[in-house]
């Protein structure tokens, strides 16, 4: 299978999942079954659905996955057109997130003990969700959802200049620009009265990431494998040749 297609299928993979992920956080809070905010609301519920959190930290374990794949297939489709070094740091923003990805896959997955500290004391099982929730939700995915749109931003701007992308796909490199924008909110860099329009834009760029990733695997599905292009695999000949 050529690189092309492996990364198109690994990038759509990660985006499908990353939405499933999406729709797993916030299932519970928009039915009013738990509640972020609240531990007591959550762990009962947590208790009633222990695996709630199984499924969401094993749908995380995939995204680490898939995503790991796609920076290193997306750079190896690429590699022949664009800078080295550009193309190196933004898969290592890619490996980033996915290593993020991974650690907050993990909290997730221990629900077990989460709750057997409840078990023993009421006061205990909510301060260690409180902790779980500012290292994993505030953490881990914070961090994650950053080196992902970073990730985006550089395969665009790489994209873009070599002209190896559809320019479409390059210009859709703002969604993750404006992911960003919404994640600075904590620096106090945006104003505190932002305007409800503009509040809906940020929400919509958090499934609107996963949709570029979905665009850019399709890209990456119909076209050709740089290493399968008549040119591509001459200039890759006398590479070979003027190294040996």
């Amino acid at each position: 299978m050529s690189n092309a297609r492996v990364g198109a299928l690994s990038v759509i993979a990660f985006a499908v999942v990353g939405i499933a992920w999406i729709a797993l956080e916030i299932a519970p809070v928009s039915l009013g079954l738990a509640n972020g905010d609240d531990p007591a609301v959550t762990l009962g519920y947590l208790r009633a659905h222990p695996d709630t959190y199984v499924g969401t930290g094993s749908v995380l374990l995939l995204m680490a996955i898939t995503l790991a794949v796609s920076a290193f297939a997306v750079s190896d489709v690429l590699a022949l057109r664009a800078d080295s070094l550009a193309l190196r740091s933004a898969s290592v923003l890619g490996l980033f997130s996915a290593a993020f990805f991974l650690m907050f896959g993990v909290l997730r997955l221990s629900t077990g003990p989460l709750l057997y500290i409840d078990s023993l004391d009421r006061d205990w099982g909510e301060a260690a969700y409180l902790v779980g929730q500012v290292v994993g939700v505030h953490g881990f995915a914070q961090a994650g959802v950053f080196a992902l749109c970073l990730w985006a931003i550089g395969i665009s701007l790489i994209g873009l200049r070599t002209r190896a992308l559809p320019v479409v796909i390059c210009l859709l490199g703002v969604i993750p620009v404006i992911r960003i924008l919404g994640l600075l909110g904590p620096l106090g860099v945006l104003p505190d009265d932002i305007p409800d329009g503009l509040w809906i834009v940020f929400m919509v760029s958090i499934p609107g990431v996963m949709l570029w990733c979905f665009i850019l695997g399709l890209v990456l599905l119909r076209g050709r494998d740089p290493m399968h292009v008549p040119e591509a695999q001459a200039t890759w000949r006398r590479v070979e040749l003027d190294g040996s």
